[in-house]
């Protein structure tokens, strides 16, 4: 395992609060058998889970959270990875130190159908497919670099050097501009900047400059806006909501976070119809209480929110997005046990699963807020490593 992360991307903090009281286990990969390959598949129902030992390795699973099982299927990837699904496939983005995009296919067991470098130390982050392109986010570079889906070679980028992080308290020049998460709406690809302080003594990466949405044209490959956040470091996935009446992309800035945190940010809704950002944040970190790592919405009535705050305690919030409310506290871990928390999905039957990195019980909580957001499973359900990312096996709209 790394010593405290600094660049690692918008996951990196989620790993801080564990430091100091784990020491991963180094478990040995086992490849899965050819009859897992070919025969083992998830049901229609079920989520994806990049599980990780934060040492030697990590694996992708499937769950099934009305069953709380986890299918025989373990795909050996990365220790460091998220995954997305997009066009009948996952996409397990490999990140610092492997560096590559692996694409598996779920009709044939989610066999790894196609991997590709993307450069060492690039640090990819997320991707997006669009007609015969692969669009990748790289966190330790300053171009958005696109590659061919049939060949896995580059075939082009999107400059971004003009964007570059300008303020530096040690005056160097930053090359990097970490780029992290992405959504799609048409042909337009929305793209987060979150344009940190590398140089800056403390060495946590602090937000000395304006964080960006930036709009790329998928077809023409250049970009079309550059939009200034209200708040600095966007650091969660963005997720397309239908609130107030119409489509808004909805992400969650941190601004100073970790162990130089500051009540500055929260939970932000950029309008698609207007390309403006919802005057209000949907949840403010003043209600919550600390930094909101993560997020998932229902609708304007109830939202969900993972919560670090200053003492390092971990909790998930209801709160509603129509006011900005603090409606409720679902889970509460305190910072001085060796107990944190990761992924974060709200299924479309309505269960919202939560990781658990606890070393001695990993696994995955499941509420059902269908029925006042009851716990299913006070002990949380095996994944056999820890879970690291959740994420939807269906093609989002």
């Amino acid at each position: 395992m790394d010593t405290i992360p600094t660049n690692k991307g918008p996951h990196w903090i989620l790993l801080l609060s564990m430091f100091f009281l784990f020491q991963c286990s180094q478990l040995e990969i086992e490849k899965p058998s050819l009859f897992q390959f070919l025969f083992l598949s998830a049901s229609p129902t079920s989520v994806g889970v990049v599980t990780s030992d934060f040492a030697s390795g990590g694996r992708f699973k499937t769950f099934e959270p009305n069953s709380f099982t986890a299918f025989p299927t373990s795909i050996p990837i990365h220790s460091d990875a998220v995954g997305r699904y997009s066009n009948d496939r996952v996409f397990i983005v490999n990140r610092l130190n492997r560096d590559s995009i692996q694409v598996l296919n779920p009709q044939f067991g989610f066999l790894t159908e196609q991997e590709f470098s993307v450069g060492q130390g690039k640090n990819p982050q997320d991707i997006a497919v669009w007609n015969d392109k692969y669009f990748i986010s790289l966190y330790n570079a300053d171009e958005l670099v696109i590659y061919s889906r049939s060949s896995g070679v580059k075939i082009g980028a999107v400059s971004f050097s003009s964007l570059r992080e300008t303020f530096s308290t040690s005056g160097i020049p930053d090359s990097s501009v970490e780029s992290s998460y992405m959504i799609q709406d048409g042909s337009s690809l929305f793209v987060l900047l979150q344009r940190l302080d590398r140089n800056d003594a403390s060495g946590y990466l602090p937000p000395n400059s304006d964080s960006y949405l930036v709009e790329v044209d998928m077809d023409l490959n250049q970009i079309r806006n550059i939009y200034t956040l209200p708040f600095r470091n966007p650091s969660s996935k963005i997720q397309k909501v239908f609130l107030f009446g119409e489509p808004h992309l909805v992400f969650s800035c941190v601004g100073r976070v970790g162990f130089i945190s500051q009540i500055d940010a929260g939970i932000v809704a950029f309008r698609l119809s207007t390309r403006q950002f919802h005057p209000n944040r949907l949840y403010e970190e003043s209600v919550a209480g600390g930094d909101i790592l993560s997020f998932q919405i229902k609708n304007e009535d109830f939202g969900y929110a993972s919560v670090l705050d200053a003492g390092f305690n971990k909790t998930i919030q209801v709160f509603r997005p129509r006011t900005g409310e603090k409606l409720a506290t679902l889970l509460q871990i305190p910072g001085n046990i060796g107990i944190s928390l990761s992924g974060m999905l709200l299924t479309s039957e309505g269960k919202l699963l939560v990781g658990s990195t606890d070393f001695t019980r990993p696994g995955i909580y499941v509420y059902d807020t269908n029925i006042g957001n009851v716990l299913l499973n006070p002990i949380p359900s095996s994944v056999e490593l820890t879970p690291f990312d959740i994420f939807q096996l269906q093609n989002l709209p």
